[in-house]
């Protein structure tokens, strides 16, 4: 795979990645870079690292968030957030954001690295991720089916949402390809979903009797079930 292909598949799984790096690298080398990890411990863990879009219509530039409310369901754009921003000439800062105050967008999210042993380090997962979404589209039954939903409900061409599901000691990561979802747009694990383990190999799991259920990477505008 040449580098402009692999660059080329890498935005299209996680949008707006180059920058994304670019602008984690600048954060995590600033001085008081470390006064907002201990703001947030579990920035660039167990958060994904997002670049998000901010300003006025004509105006608009890009920054890393690196503080604000957090949830299952993502960062609160609508609330009062912090980004790491860089201007062209390369210096850098940050800017608080408070309600009303920016239009802010998200473009894309990139898997943390871990501090935790039991858990894949950024390069596994997005190489995980990237390998499951390529076996995926090889299946040109598989995405006709979900194309033509996708066009129903404008909803994503592909799977996009990677999870982890503990079932006691048993770990098992994969792409979420079926299954339900709930009004908010996030996965129902309360029921029945389809988890894409391997490149060959799809398991129905029952999210009742799952231990623990996390979504490494994906936002709720992302992988919505087959209903």
């Amino acid at each position: 795979m040449t580098n402009d292909k692999a660059r080329r598949e890498m935005e299209a799984l996680f949008p707006g990645h180059e920058k994304n790096d670019a602008l984690r690298a600048a954060f995590l080398a600033h001085p008081d870079a470390d006064h907002y990890l201990r703001l947030m411990p579990d920035l660039g863990c167990r958060i994904p690292w997002a670049l998000v879009e901010y300003g006025p219509e004509g105006e608009r530039s890009q920054g890393l968030v690196v503080g604000g409310r957090w949830s299952a369901a993502g960062w609160d754009l609508s609330g009062r957030i912090v980004l790491f921003v860089q201007s062209p000439t390369g210096s850098s800062g940050f800017l608080i954001c408070h309600p009303g105050e920016q239009q802010v967008v998200l473009i894309g999210t990139v898997p943390g690295s871990t501090r935790h042993p039991d858990r894949p380090d950024a390069v596994t997962l997005l190489g995980h991720v990237a390998e499951l979404t390529a076996a995926w589209h090889a299946d040109a039954e598989t995405t006709r089916v979900w194309h033509t939903w996708a066009l129903v409900h404008n909803q994503p061409p592909f799977p996009q949402t990677y999870a982890e599901v503990a079932f006691g000691g048993d770990v098992l990561r994969g792409l979420i390809v079926g299954g339900t979802v709930l009004a908010d747009g996030t996965w129902d694990f309360g029921r029945e979903f389809d988890l894409m383990v391997e490149p060959d190999m799809i398991l129905s799991l029952d999210g009742r009797r799952a231990s623990r259920r996390e979504v490494l990477h994906g936002t709720r505008e992302q992988g919505r079930g087959r209903g």
